[in-house]
């Protein structure tokens, strides 16, 4: 059975992780999931505050698809905001973050993007060339343009080794499953 990890950066966005993990859960995959702090509430299998910067690679070696549960943290780094007072530590390490995405990118793995992460992928310059969709917007659909991506308005967009998807949280199983199917 391939394996499936889900990083909860935050879950500010309650259902997004559920719906996730019961999406890929259906298509197939054995989900774990992996925390980066002690504010995310779930039952995690990876912990990657504790994981050394240089075995955080070796994490993406072990799965064939990375799913991002980025929440309100990724949309306020993705916008270089500051968040509401009761959220000032945004609790992202980048550098892991970016080693994970970037170690199943690089390996042609599958990388599931809902919400404001599309927005961080086409920061990383990993969406550039391909079609995408995000969160609607107009800020995160600009930094998509910006970063040399297509935006698609539609639901979820395969391109290559990514699916984006504008709202996990509305989209449809059929849709998210017909689209993921395709992808692997």
């Amino acid at each position: 059975m391939p394996r499936a990890l889900i990083y909860v950066i935050d879950m500010a966005k309650r259902e997004e992780y559920s719906v996730l993990k019961n999406y890929l859960l259906k298509a197939g995959y054995e989900v774990k999931a992996a925390v980066g702090s002690r504010d995310v509430n779930i039952n995690y299998d990876i912990d990657l505050m504790t994981t050394p910067p240089a075995d955080v690679a070796k994490v993406a070696e072990d799965f064939e698809l990375l799913a991002l549960a980025g929440g309100y943290k990724i949309y306020y780094y993705v916008l270089k905001k500051k968040p509401p007072l009761k959220m000032w530590d945004l609790n992202i390490d980048v550098e892991k973050l970016n080693t994970l995405v970037e170690s199943f990118n690089k390996n042609g793995r599958v990388i599931v993007a809902p919400l404001a992460v599309p927005g961080y992928l086409a920061q990383l310059g990993l969406l550039k060339g391909k079609e995408a969709t995000v969160y609607p917007i107009t800020e995160l659909i600009n930094i998509l343009k910006e970063n040399g991506a297509s935006f698609v308005n539609r639901q979820v967009v395969r391109s290559s080794n990514i699916i984006t998807i504008k709202d996990i949280t509305t989209t449809e199983e059929k849709d998210f499953l017909q689209v993921f199917r395709e992808a692997t």
